[in-house]
Parts: C-alpha cells; structure tokens; sequence
C-alpha cells in the first residue's frame, strides 16, 4: 500500500487515559474515548522529534548518576558538571552536552569555534533507552520500550506569535505497534527538509551582553532535542563575522544553514558576508558587480539584542524559543535585500549638489536612453535589510559612537539630543514609480495605504517568488521629491518592534521586491512630538500626519543640499521647507536662485574650510545600524535575495479575512 494512503489506527494510553490516535497523510490526531473534547492534530512538519522508550520520562536510572565532562574551549580546558536536566516551562528533556563552558573562557580567546555534536555521542549511546534513527535503519534496536514519546511544537500564543515545546506520550503494551508507529513517524520526519548542521555565529557583546547565557539556556537544549549539530563560533570584534565568510576558509557546503545569535547589526554582517561571499565564488567584482547573485544556503536570526527589529517583523515575536524553533522546523521564506551604491553623480562623496544636478528630471519616463545608462554599475557600499536612515536615526546613530560606554542607553541619550535640537537636512530625492492604466486613468500600482500585511503564506511575497524569474514590463516614472526633511528612511521591512509595535509602515512586505520609501518634512517641535506618540502607539500609523510621506518604490536616489543665505517657508502641512513650488518639487528657478546663493557663500571661503562647513550641514546615513560615510547614494530593492528560516506572522483571528485593513490585531504586535 502507498505510505500516503496508509492510515495508522490504535489505541494508546495517554496520561491515563485511553486516546484514539491516527495518523494519516502527515497528520497527527488524537482525541480521547468517550469525550466530548474536541480532536487535537499535530502536522508531522511541526513534529521535532520522536524517541522510543522504556519509560515515560525518557531517561533511564542510570542517568541520574553524577556524570562530568570534560571540554576543551579555545586554549581553556575544564571540567563542568552536565546541564540542568530540566526545561522550565517547557517540559523538554534534555540530554547532558559535549559542551558546557562559561562566559570567561571565551572572552580570552580571538576567535573561539566549538562543534557541539548533537547526533548519537558515547555518553547517550551508553546511558540511554531511547532508539535512534540510525538504529532502525540499521537493524541494531535493542529495545524493548513500550512508551512512544513525541515532542512538538505548538502555537500557544496566538495573538503575540508565540510557539513553545509540548510532549505526548503514548503507551501500549504491544511492542510492535509501538514500534511501527516510531518507524513511520521517524521516516516522515527524515523526509522533511531540515536542517542537520549549522554554522552559528554567536555575539557575546550584543544588547545587554547575555547572548552566549540565552544560547546555553534555549538553544543549545533544543538543538539538542531536534538532533541539529552546531558549530559554534563566538566572535570577538566588529565585522569579524563578515571576514570569516568571505575569507572562503569554512566550507559552507558542508552546511544546511547559518545562523547568528546577536542583534540586527550581527545578522546584517552575516547576509553582507554571505553575500559577497558568493559574488567572490563567482568570481565576481565585488565592488561593481553587474548584479548580487542569490546564495543557495538559507540563514537564521536567534534574537538576543536590544530591539531585534529583524527577529520581530519576522516572526512577530522577539521570543527566543519561536526564533530556535522556526530554525529547527525549516521552512524558508524569501528576504528583500536592498543594496546602497555611491551615486554616479557624486565626484567625492562629499554630498554637495551643483547646479545642474538641482534641476532633476521630473516626470521622466523610466524607458527614456542615455548614454549614462551604458557606463559600468555605481560601486557598491552595502546591504541592508531593515532600514536605511537619514537625517535624525543617522545623527543618533553617530552621535551615540561617543558614548558605548553607556551600553543600549546611549542610543536614548543621543536621541534625546538630537530631539530638542530638532535640525533639518536638505535634499533631492528622485523616486522610481511604477503606473499601471485602469480605465484610461495612469494610477500608482504599488499603493503603501493599501491596508494589506505580510502575514503566513503572504500571497504578494508568493506571487512576486513566481515572477522573480520573469519581471514584468511596466510603466515606470521618476519623480523628484525636494525640501528639508527631519528624516529619510528606505525601509524593506515594517521596522516593528516593541517599542514601536506599528514601525514605519505596518502594510510593509517582507518579500514583494519593494521597499518603502518613508519621509518626514522637518516640523515644528509639537510635531516631532507627534510623530513620537504614533511611533510608540499600537494603533495609529505615522502614515496619518500630514508631514510624512510614503512612496512605494524598487529604485530611489538621493542627494543631499546645502542652503545658506535664505530661509525656508512654511506649509499647511507643518512642514518647513525649501522654496518649493506647488507640486512640492523644487522648481528649475529657485533651484537656479539657491546654487547662486550658495556659490555666493562659498566663494570667499578656502576649499578645506568650505568642505568643513559643508559636512556639518550634511547628515549621514544610518545603514542597519552602521554608519554611512556618502551622503549621496543610489537604493535598488532586490526580491527575496536571501532565504531565512521563518515561518511568517500568523494571524490570530481566522474569522476576519487576512487582508481587511480592520484588522489590527492580526499581526500579533498587540498585546
């Protein structure tokens, strides 16, 4: 008979209590004799593992004898009594480790690496009752065990995305059964594609410096439980994660996937790394590449920094259990990735726009040929997943390099500062906008209002996975956006957080091939105020004031201004700008007036003093957390360039549909 048409039906003691369990087509279900309970059912793509026992615990006595170990770390070597053998909360049994090492011998050591074999090792081969999978295949089972112990994982929290570990222990007196029912679960769970080894990146000084703490206390237990082998390096310094990948001295085939415990810098290092990494297999320039080719290798987050932006828009949650469990399962889902190159315009860097590049090119159709669109691609600076941000983040972002001393708080202070300031920055942003005809009428295809989220199996992010291969023509128009703005923000995900459960957008997708293109006028003060409160609420958007614009785009350009010798001018909107005319797009005259202006300011000024003085009226970009140097750049969005491990955001009210804009709570940043 096919296995896919074979159904197992027996009966099993469950807490006691007879159960009725089946097992069909990869689904899991039991419910009890002579109950009106209704049924529960378990995907055989949610179970983690399954284990053949003597007893209901799993563990045998000889277990509980004192047992060290003995583990060679770096250049330490120590003895370490084995891990608390119990899970809180979760019910999960775990085995003693190969590796059990504290915080300080780490800390001594440049670069750290530990392979933690969670497969069959000498101490459980000898002290366990449980069957492994190699020894059914084998034909090497010596059990005799009646008890079938299945661990899982289960959504518990719907509405704040949490999973956790949960445990069913069937019991049956006829070993044969019991034992057919392992064989089959086993076989389906080997034909799930996941993860067997992984590469992780650990940062102990990310956040509040307690990554390599959550990592024994969660991850390592579950890697555990699921049989996942890691190899674990822990790095020492800043960018050590991007020189590791991209020096070719690990062979990342002998790998199903890379992981990071860190924060959102740690996990842009590691796909800036993977990344280039394969431009340099491909033997690629990677400072001008014609395009950023798509690696094979999956990655994976497990949060453990100060915001964990990346972590939260993933998965909804900054818990670390969902984080490790979504890696364990592996399902993969497609990442935007934009990429920041040096605008081709810009000489040095430096940022200063002349005159003819103030004038623009408004409403000029994307089809239009230049001779400039034959020259070799702008030099490529870095890759962003979260946020590209100018103006007050970027500020913040340099200002706190003052104060890591300070730890997380420094972000706060700086902040602060650069609040109260309430400074403006001038620029000239040029907008690729894709139209599409409906009833003669040219509309914006992309609408970022349009009350749609990225939730589990997204329709947008599939349909833009399937036509990825094959883009589609469309009408493309570039429209330049100028004036004084209190921020500019290229984001390719909501930027959701705890502290800011909407983000900058919440109908941001993860994997559509766009990103949003976020800008906030400079204001009055009462205004940035405002701007704060929708930032921190969970209900409203910053989308409803009337200083903040979001455009939708795959391609944008900046280039940032310097106006001296005149004063801005005041909107209905709150918003103080430069001369702008009723379009709110620089006209061609008063751009003339103000680069005559400028030239007039700067003429009687050296060249050293005038760069000088221009720089400080210039921000700087805040790519990911790191600092951008050149203000002028050129962002391309490119589709779901990266896999991760992931799952998606699930929707905890399946009464409502998945795209009503009503629906808030859906996304589970609610509490």
């Amino acid at each position: 008979m096919d296995k896919q048409n074979e159904v197992l039906l027996n009966t099993f003691v469950i807490s006691k209590k007879k159960y009725r369990v089946v097992y069909n087509a990869g689904v899991l279900v039991w419910e009890a004799e002579n109950s009106k309970k209704g049924k529960i059912s378990v995907p055989v793509s949610d179970i983690i593992s399954v284990t053949l026992s003597a007893t209901a615990s799993g563990r045998s006595a000889a277990k509980n004898a004192p047992h060290a170990i003995t583990t060679t770390y770096g250049t330490t070597s120590s003895t370490h009594a084995p891990m608390n053998e119990d899970m809180d909360f979760d019910r999960v049994p775990v085995l003693p480790t190969s590796a059990s090492i504290s915080t300080t011998a780490t800390i001594n050591t440049t670069t750290t690496t530990t392979n933690i074999s969670n497969r069959a090792d000498s101490y459980d081969l000898l002290h366990t009752d449980a069957t492994s999978v190699e020894d059914i295949i084998c034909g090497n089972n010596q059990s005799n065990g009646n008890y079938l112990i299945i661990h899982y994982a289960r959504l518990v929290a719907p509405r704040v995305c949490k999973w956790r570990v949960q445990q069913l222990v069937l019991y049956k007196n006829e070993h044969r059964i019991v034992k057919l029912w392992y064989q089959r679960l086993s076989e389906d769970i080997r034909e799930q594609n996941r993860p067997k080894n992984l590469l992780l990146f650990l940062n102990p000084y990310g956040g509040k410096q307690k990554a390599f703490a959550l990592f024994e206390k969660y991850a390592k237990p579950l890697f555990k439980l699921a049989q996942v082998d890691i190899n674990l390096i822990i790095t020492q310094r800043a960018q050590q994660i991007y020189d590791i990948m991209t020096s070719q001295t690990i062979n990342l085939n002998n790998y199903d996937g890379v992981v990071c415990c860190g924060g959102d810098g740690t996990f842009a290092e590691l796909f800036n790394g993977l990344v280039y990494r394969t431009m340099i297999d491909l033997g690629m320039d990677i400072n001008q590449p014609p395009y950023l080719p798509k690696p094979s290798i999956p990655i994976g987050i497990i949060p453990a920094g100060s915001t964990d932006t990346v972590a939260y828009c993933l998965n909804g949650t900054t818990d670390i259990k969902t984080s490790i469990l979504h890696i364990i399962l592996g399902q993969t889902h497609g990442l935007d990735i934009s990429s920041v190159y040096r605008n081709s315009d810009d000489s040095g860097g430096g940022g200063i726009q002349n005159g003819d590049d103030s004038k623009g090119s408004d409403n000029t159709l994307a089809g239009s040929t230049k001779v400039t669109q034959a020259k070799r691609r702008p030099q490529l600076l870095k890759l962003y997943a979260s946020v590209l941000s100018y103006g007050f983040l970027g500020d913040v972002t340099l200002e706190s390099e003052n104060y890591r001393w300070m730890g997380p708080k420094r972000y706060d202070y700086s902040g602060a500062k650069k609040f109260f300031r309430n400074r403006g920055y001038s620029g000239d942003i040029t907008i690729h906008v894709e139209n599409e005809v409906i009833d003669d009428e040219r509309v914006e295809r992309n609408n970022p209002h349009d009350g749609v989220r990225c939730l589990e199996n997204c329709q947008r992010c599939l349909d833009a996975s399937a036509k990825s291969g094959n883009p589609i023509d469309c009408d493309t128009q570039k429209v330049t956006v100028s004036g004084k703005f209190l921020m500019v923000n290229g984001a390719n995900i909501s930027c959701a957080c705890s502290r800011s459960p909407q983000g900058f957008n919440p109908y941001c997708h993860l994997g559509d091939g766009y990103l949003d293109l976020i800008l906030v006028r400079h204001t009055s003060f009462f205004n940035n105020i405002r701007l704060l409160l929708a930032m921190s609420s969970k209900t409203k958007k910053i989308s409803d004031l009337p200083f903040v614009e979001i455009y939708r785009t795959k391609k944008f350009s900046f280039k940032g201004r310097v106006v001296g010798a005149y004063q801005g001018h005041g909107h209905d909107n709150g918003a103080i700008d430069d001369e702008l005319d009723q379009t709110g797009t620089t006209s061609a005259s008063s751009a003339s007036t103000n680069d005559i202006a400028n030239s007039t300011v700067t003429a009687g000024r050296t060249a050293t003093g005038s760069l000088k003085e221009d720089n400080k009226l210039l921000s700087k970009w805040n790519c990911d957390g790191e600092i951008l140097m050149d203000t002028n750049i050129i962002v391309e969005c490119n589709c779901q360039l990266i896999n991760v491990f992931r799952r998606g955001v699930s929707c905890s009210d399946t009464s409502s549909k998945e795209n009503d804009p009503g629906v808030l709570n859906c996304c589970g940043v609610c509490k």
